[in-house]
C-alpha cells in the first residue's frame, strides 16, 4: 500500500473521524497516478467502516463515492460497466459490516446513474438492498421516491431509462408494503408513471394492454385482495392513454 495513504489511514483511526484537511489529503495521494486501485478502493472502504456514523466533513462522502465510482467505472476491462468483479467486490465491502451507511447509499445509487449498463448480480442487489432500507420505517418520503427514480430510471438498471417486469415487480411490493400509510404524494406519481411506462412502452404490445399483461397487472393489484388509491390512479391512467385494453381488465 502507497505509504502516504498507509500513514493516514493510522491518523484517521487514531480519532475515527475524517476532517477536511484528510479528505484533501486522501483525495491528492488517491489520484496522483490518476486513477484509483483495488488497493485505494479497499483502504477506502476500511476508513468509511470505521468513521461511518461520525462527524466526518461532508467531502468526506463526496470523496468516497466519486472514487470508488471512478474504480468500477473508469477500468479499463470493463469501462463504464460493472462487471462480475466488481460488483462481488461492492457487494461484499458493503455486506460486510451488515448495514448500509448512507455513505455506501450515495455510492449504489452514483454508479447506477453513471453507468452504461451492470450484471444482472449487482442489479439485483440494489433492489433487494434499497426495498430493506426504503420500507424500514413503512412509509415512502420524498427523499425515497427521488433514491427509487434512480434506481429504475438509471442508465445502469435492469433496462435503463425503461421500466422491466423485474423493476415493476418491485414497485408493486414496495406500495404493498405501505399501501395506505402516510407516503408523499409523489410515490402514487412515480408508481402511476412506472407502471404505466412498463405496461404501454413495451416492444410486443406498445400502447396497449394485452392479456398477458392485463393478467399480471390483475395479479398485482388483487395479490392482497383489495385495490388500494395508488392501484386504482394506475388504472384510471392506463385506461385514459392505452389505445386497446384486454377485455379481461373489465371487471377492474
Amino acid at each position: 500500500m502507497n505509504t502516504k495513504l498507509s500513514e493516514l489511514k493510522i491518523a484517521v483511526l487514531a480519532d475515527g473521524i475524517i476532517d477536511a484537511d484528510e479528505v484533501r489529503t486522501i483525495n491528492q495521494i488517491l489520484y496522483e497516478d490518476g486513477k484509483i486501485e483495488r488497493e485505494e478502493a479497499e483502504l477506502l472502504f476500511d476508513l468509511n467502516y470505521v468513521v461511518s456514523g461520525r462527524e466526518n466533513h461532508y467531502s468526506w462522502k463526496d470523496l468516497f463515492v466519486k472514487a470508488i465510482t471512478d474504480h468500477v467505472l473508469k477500468d479499463e476491462q470493463s469501462y463504464g460497466t460493472v462487471d462480475e468483479d466488481e460488483a462481488d467486490f461492492i457487494i461484499s465491502r458493503i455486506k460486510s459490516d451488515g448495514k448500509i451507511d448512507e455513505t455506501e447509499q450515495a455510492l449504489l445509487l452514483k454508479i447506477i446513474e453513471k453507468s452504461t449498463g451492470t450484471c444482472e448480480k449487482f442489479q439485483s442487489f440494489i433492489l433487494e438492498a434499497f426495498k430493506e432500507i426504503i420500507l424500514e420505517d413503512s412509509v415512502i418520503d420524498s427523499g425515497e421516491v427521488n433514491k427509487i427514480k434512480n434506481i429504475i430510471y438509471g442508465a445502469g438498471g435492469h433496462s435503463g431509462a425503461k421500466i422491466d417486469k423485474q423493476e415493476a415487480d418491485w414497485l408493486f411490493e414496495l406500495n404493498d408494503a405501505v399501501s395506505g400509510n402516510a407516503n408523499h404524494d409523489s410515490w402514487e406519481v412515480l408508481m402511476v408513471e412506472a407502471i404505466t411506462k412498463f405496461l404501454l412502452e413495451d416492444e410486443n404490445s406498445p400502447n396497449e394492454v394485452d392479456d398477458n399483461e392485463a393478467d399480471w397487472l390483475i395479479g398485482k393489484i388483487m395479490k392482497d385482495g383489495k385495490m388500494d388509491s395508488v392501484e386504482s390512479a394506475i388504472l384510471k391512467n392506463i385506461k385514459s392513454k392505452a389505445t386497446k385494453l384486454s377485455s379481461k381488465l373489465q371487471d377492474l
